[in-house]
């Protein structure tokens, strides 16, 4: 008898114990999450940046094995840059986040305002010169993250983009944000797209015109053909511009459903402006 309540009271006690531990452990882990978490910062909005903002391009090549990235218009006072691309590649019948980036070594900027980089989309080899390269395959989607620094701060902006083939284009060319959209059937079928947020605009728009997006780039190694733009909006008063690498010129824009239209003819820039 004495044996058996020994036993009990060794089990009770083991159980306090283990309650409590579990009990600190929820209560430590609250803290911590609760004082972790500061008030985050408004963003403004892109009528009251774009004019600051860098204009960026991915160039992917006919491959797809090669990005290359451009920023131009950086603003002067800018020190230093970073970037970071992350996207999923198939390995082995899996899809495996992969990423490129300066690793926290940023690029000192020397009052340059542009600045490139073709970007490996896979790993290199190198000895004695030579390269020997493994290419990611089935690279179709990822994210961007560039970082501006300078005497007043930094500016940190984030797009998304997406490869595809201009045979996809009859379906649509878009970033995947369901914003914007790209329709044509005069792609060639095998050529390779890039859409993505540009950020900022390659050339101020047209005087007292104000975006009311931010801007949408189609870049390729091949040509760019006409086609139907299409921007969601809840806005009734507005009208696509599209950039040619030249000039801005004002779409024919029609707005029903909560959609904006226009035909595009071998522009590649997009924003939606009032």
């Amino acid at each position: 008898m004495i044996k058996k309540i020994f036993v009990v009271t060794i089990l009770l006690f083991s159980s306090l114990l283990l309650s409590g531990c579990g009990l600190k452990k929820s209560a430590t882990k609250t803290g911590g999450t609760s004082g972790a978490n500061p008030t985050p910062t408004p963003t403004k909005p892109i009528e009251q940046t774009i004019k600051e903002r860098p204009f960026v391009s991915l160039l992917p090549s006919a491959d797809s094995h090669w990005l290359t990235l451009e920023i131009k218009k950086i603003i002067e006072g800018t020190s230093s840059l970073e970037y970071e691309l992350i996207y999923f590649a198939e390995v082995e019948g899996n899809r495996i986040e992969r990423g490129v980036s300066t690793a926290g070594s940023p690029v000192e900027l020397a009052s340059q305002a542009e600045f490139s980089k073709k970007i490996l989309l896979g790993s290199a080899s190198c000895t004695t010169g030579t390269c020997k390269y493994k290419y990611d395959e089935g690279v179709n989607e990822g994210t961007m993250t560039l970082t501006l620094s300078g005497a007043s701060g930094k500016e940190k902006y984030e797009s998304v983009f997406r490869i595809q083939k201009g045979k996809e284009g009859k379906e649509g060319l878009t970033t995947g944000d369901g914003v914007f959209s790209f329709v044509s059937t005069n792609f060639p079928a095998t050529s390779v797209y890039l859409t993505i947020s540009s950020v900022g605009v390659p050339s101020s728009l047209p005087s007292g015109v104000v975006p009311k997006t931010v801007p949408y780039g189609i870049f390729s190694s091949g040509a760019i053909k006409g086609g139907t733009v299409t921007f969601k909006t809840v806005l009734t008063t507005t009208s696509i511009y599209a950039f040619d690498g030249k000039a801005w010129s004002k779409l024919t824009t029609e707005i029903s459903n909560g959609e904006a239209k226009a035909t595009s003819s071998g522009q590649n820039i997009f924003i939606l402006a009032e």
